[in-house]
């Protein structure tokens, strides 16, 4: 049968159910980390275009970063067999430019991880300058039960992590329109209110994060991707394989689920979108 995701094998996390907040993670071998990478074309291109004209948005690190971006990059050198572009930025911004992914250094200091530096061009509803510097649980406060019961857990396992282990998750939401670079999903929500909700559902998407960690053997460091798959709704919802299945996660998200996503403000144009699909 034909996948809604044409010539990329499909990205099904609401086949597990509504949204979960917790660690979830998944054991992959290595290399399986950065390839396939079926959003390579796209999520490249829109990386090397932020970077190009929005370096200060999308670009940050804190002093005495640089020997884990090193080890980051060269990570990431080895995994694709190329070396980086030689653009004179930091090196994390340079590995950036080689995959689709965003790319996030944890490093520990005094026993707490902190955000060290990120190269983040396709943020889902945050920004690069937000998370600078944050330890685990400022990141996670606004997630339910987040801090510091989530963020706690994340701990344990960056603290855990093997030298040569890879770990694999994934985040799923529904949003309107297709932009990749969404810092703040306030603006979609606004469009998708002055359209109305017919409209508005046609112009819905799954929005998918693959996100994965690794340790950074050398510095101690931990390297967190995030890869984002965007597709529009209608056609994964047409699918038999998918559409009950979506319906069924986005009815029986649980109430903080939904406020933490804000999926009220795309209620009527999602229901009505189900209810023309016959789901």
């Amino acid at each position: 049968m034909t996948s809604f995701f044409p010539d990329r094998p499909p990205y099904r996390p609401f086949l597990s159910g509504p949204p979960k907040f917790k660690v979830g993670l998944k054991k992959i071998e290595a290399a399986e980390w950065l390839r396939p990478d079926p959003e390579l074309q796209a999520g490249r291109a829109h990386g090397a275009a932020m970077l190009d004209q929005r370096f200060s948005e999308v670009f940050r690190e804190i002093h005495g970063s640089a020997a884990a971006q090193a080890e980051a990059r060269a990570m990431v050198e080895s995994a694709l067999a190329e070396a980086a572009p030689e653009t004179g930025e930091p090196d994390l911004a340079r590995a950036r430019r080689m995959v689709s992914d965003d790319l996030v250094v944890m490093t520990a200091e005094d026993g707490e991880w902190r955000t060290a530096a990120l190269a983040l061009c396709q943020p889902t509803f945050f920004s690069a300058g937000h998370a600078i510097g944050k330890a685990l649980d400022g990141l996670h406060v606004p997630v339910p039960d987040g801090a510091p019961r989530l963020a706690g857990a994340i701990a344990h396992v960056f603290n855990s992590l093997a030298a040569d282990a890879v770990f694999e998750r994934f985040n799923w939401t529904v949003q309107f329109g297709g932009d990749r670079y969404t810092p703040d999903g306030g603006p979609l929500r606004a469009q998708a209110a002055a359209l109305g909700p017919e409209a508005a559902a046609d112009q819905l998407h799954l929005r998918v994060e693959r996100q994965t960690i690794r340790r950074l053997p050398e510095t101690g460091g931990v390297l967190f991707t995030i890869r984002i798959a965007l597709d529009p709704l209608v056609p994964v919802l047409r699918n038999p394989e998918t559409g009950a299945a979506l319906a069924a996660g986005w009815r029986g998200a649980a109430d903080n689920a939904r406020r933490y996503k804000c999926w009220d403000a795309l209620e009527a144009a999602m229901e009505h979108l189900l209810k023309r699909e016959n789901l």
